[in-house]
């Protein structure tokens, strides 16, 4: 199988010469300063752009690889805690961590394809085939872990890293090896090659553009365990193509649903991914989640039991169970949109207060941000940030948006994010109604709890209910509602909504 795979020039005669002896690089390691993260990573990056620049034999490139591969897991991953727990946009020195990061995965991959290519190249191949499987193996795991980077980031993934992906799962499948199960030290535990390529098409297909940066690194925690579960095949003649994906396995594109697919089937080339097992164990562990605590044999994290694990399964199940389809069409827009992001600020802006000094500047009005209108439908819109607007941002905020000729603030909660080639930030807003009143409930004598009320819609059959900060609903909760014109009412809570990592929607009773 002739493979084009993207890798740097190699010298015949380096100014200077590659470390490979395995207790050497250890050394090395071992005198890392882990406490200050750039330079670490640094140091890392420098030492591999030597080795994967020069000519060295595949066994020596791979034992030196093998030996660095455990400090890249653990430094990239100290490197995602910084910039997955921050707002967007990246600030400047959470975007550098993902550079470095990205960086380190870039040439960890380089070392594998040259390995790769190198065993390939050979006319006569001895060690078998577990050389060539580990290849396969490493540098699967190392373009899955750049396109998991890009998505964290909100970024497009560069050209060739899908097609790169598919042209080794390919190879693998041509030797034999797919489903040859490889030794992983470094990550703890032993996998099929297949599920690593399976992990990159599963998370693609779970559209993290619309799930916050802990989502995704708990969607892929739990795509790391029941990758398994999800079937590729040849493709065949279908009946119904839910939980069915395409894979155009000659092209540079992550997969996508069956049923929206633009051109006929290439039977030699395509594959399909399967996931209705996969949904299955998903249904299967929504379920044991209405229960009570999940037990050690379900074999999920200690999160599991959070009630925002439910709600991830819930959307997971509708990504790999069946596509979701557009409810709206949507129409170009230019217009300038006002932006209020955070349930404290909206609630001040509704109530004509000042933020609290937990939120703001005491004394300071909450203020509201502009963005350019790019299309706008009746569920949503799609906005871009402008050059000047400074904003703080995550997915599931709360916002309200205002038409620059508007008086009233309408409601909605940010649901997905883009970083732009150009590096414009582009975001999607989802309206959960027209108009909102401020309100609170009373948790002593002198201390309240913001609240917004959003009013009842006939038209859309739509019963009034309300929006808290998270871990405000709790089922049957009875409460003393205070609306902005000074009534009082208790009510009862009956039915959550919408659970975001920033706030609570549900609906109420009148008692």
């Amino acid at each position: 199988m002739l493979l084009n795979l993207n890798v740097p020039a190699l010298v015949d005669h380096p100014l200077i010469v590659a470390e490979t002896r395995p207790s050497k690089i250890t050394k090395f390691l071992n005198a890392l300063p882990v406490t200050n993260l750039p330079e670490t990573s640094q140091a890392l990056q420098e030492e591999l752009e030597i080795l994967n620049r020069q000519k060295v034999t595949p066994d020596t490139r791979i034992k030196a690889l093998e030996t660095y591969r455990p400090a890249i897991i653990s430094v990239t991953e100290s490197l995602a805690a910084h910039y997955c727990s921050a707002p967007l946009p990246l600030p400047e020195q959470d975007k550098h961590y993902a550079t470095l990061a990205n960086t380190l995965w870039t040439e960890l991959a380089y070392g594998y394809k040259i390995a790769l290519l190198d065993l390939e190249a050979k006319l006569f191949k001895f060690g078998g085939a577990k050389p060539l499987a580990l290849c396969l193996h490493r540098g699967l795991d190392a373009l899955r872990m750049q396109i998991e980077i890009h998505y964290e980031t909100y970024r497009a993934q560069p050209s060739s890293l899908w097609n790169e992906l598919h042209q080794l799962y390919a190879l693998a499948t041509t030797r034999g090896l797919a489903e040859l199960e490889v030794d992983d030290p470094a990550r703890k535990h032993k996998l099929a090659i297949s599920h690593v390529y399976k992990q990159a098409l599963l998370i693609s297909l779970a559209d993290p553009q619309h799930l916050s940066q802990r989502d995704i690194k708990l969607t892929c925690d739990y795509i790391a365990r029941f990758a398994g579960l999800a079937q590729l095949q040849r493709p065949e003649t279908v009946e119904n193509p839910a939980a069915i994906f395409l894979i155009s396995a000659n092209g540079d594109k992550p997969p996508l649903p069956l049923g929206k697919r633009l051109r006929k089937i290439d039977e030699e080339n395509d594959l399909f991914l399967l996931t209705m097992d996969l949904a299955r164990q998903i249904h299967q562990h929504i379920k044991q989640s209405q229960l009570g605590p999940f037990p050690p044999e379900a074999g999920l994290p200690e999160s599991a039991n959070q009630p925002r694990y439910h709600d991830l399964l819930t959307y997971l199940l509708r990504q790999w169970g069946a596509s979701p389809k557009r409810i709206y069409n949507r129409t170009p827009k230019n217009d300038g949109i006002e932006l209020v992001i955070g349930l404290p600020a909206l609630h001040a802006i509704l109530y004509g207060k000042t933020l609290p000094e937990t939120d703001a500047t005491p004394g300071k009005p909450p203020r509201s941000s502009r963005w350019q209108a790019l299309n706008i439908s009746a569920g949503g819109l799609a906005l871009r940030k402008l050059p000047a607007t400074e904003v703080h941002l995550h997915i599931g905020d709360l916002v309200g948006v205002r038409i620059s000729h508007a008086t009233h603030w309408a409601i909605g909660v940010l649901r997905w994010a883009s970083h732009t080639e150009n590096r414009h930030l582009d975001i999607g807003i989802q309206m959960l109604a027209p108009e909102a009143h401020s309100a609170s409930t009373p948790i002593t004598n002198d201390q309240t709890t913001p609240l917004l009320l959003l009013p009842e819609i006939p038209t859309l059959k739509q019963t009034p209910s309300l929006i808290g900060g998270p871990g405000s609903y709790s089922p049957a909760k009875i409460m003393d509602l205070v609306q902005e014109d000074g009534t009082s009412k208790r009510i009862m809570i009956t039915r959550l909504i919408e659970r975001t990592n920033q706030f609570d929607h549900f609906q109420f009773s009148a008692l």
